[in-house]
């Protein structure tokens, strides 16, 4: 699959009762701090696609066999797409609402684990290494080199995430197969879809606002969500893949 059969047509609607369940998920009146609001959604893919295939493996095939998982584009029955990151950028915030927060970051089973994270400026990210083998993360803003560490099996390391932007994480030591992605932003209402394609973001001030939406193979997007005192608003969010037509 190709991604721009998967670009070429996004269709991003906004309404107060986005998908026929948005009332399943939780409580028109929000439990949260006075004023505050809730916005959920879903992100889908339509059309034809073709499910990514393994991906293959070049170095260490003794334990990590000769393919992984390909995380690129999770999609379930329904369509829902996993793995999509939504961030409301500019939403008005409350100082309490701006704080740092811990991540992990796991080398499990030749693949890094989680795949995807959002994460506010400043917080912290732990690096593991679960597997009998050597591996390495090494964390780019485009070309720019963030951190590069060496982790045998024994090491636990920490490091800061102090600039927003969308950290792709890579192992250098020949498992070509393996990333991740951190995207690390100075908003406090931020969310990552399920395996559903569900998210819910908590406790945003009333306003109208630009919705933000990053997935690694389907692209970004944008749209605008009017938040009420105290209420729930729904962000529905389609990929359109066009048909191929043979000639």
């Amino acid at each position: 699959m190709k991604k721009s059969l998967l670009t070429a047509c996004v269709l991003l609607a906004v309404s107060a009762h986005a998908f026929a369940n948005a009332a399943d998920v939780g409580p028109q009146e929000t439990a949260q701090s006075k004023g505050a609001g809730r916005i959920i959604g879903r992100v889908r893919v339509e059309g034809r696609f073709e499910k990514p295939a393994p991906l293959k493996v070049y170095k260490n095939r003794d334990f990590c066999g000769a393919t992984v998982p390909n995380e690129s584009l999770l999609v379930s029955r329904e369509g829902g797409v996993r793995n999509a990151v939504i961030i409301v950028p500019k939403a008005r915030q409350d100082k309490s609402a701006v704080q740092s927060g811990s991540l992990l970051l796991d080398n499990k089973n030749c693949a890094f684990v989680p795949h995807v994270q959002v994460a506010p400026a400043g917080s912290e990210i732990l690096l593991l290494n679960s597997d009998p083998i050597l591996h390495d993360v090494h964390a780019r803003i485009g070309s720019e080199t963030l951190f590069n560490v060496g982790l045998p099996t024994w090491r636990r390391v920490k490091k800061r995430l102090t600039r927003a932007g969308i950290v792709k994480i890579e192992c250098d030591v020949l498992h070509t197969w393996m990333s991740a992605y951190v995207v690390v932003t100075t908003s406090p209402y931020f969310a990552v879809t399920n395996e559903k394609g569900e998210f819910f973001i908590e406790g945003a001030p009333p306003g109208s606002y630009e919705v933000d939406v990053w997935h690694e193979t389907l692209g970004r997007q944008s749209g605008r969500v009017s938040l009420q005192q105290g209420r729930t608003a729904g962000v529905n969010v389609v990929y359109r893949v066009p048909d191929r037509k043979k000639n």
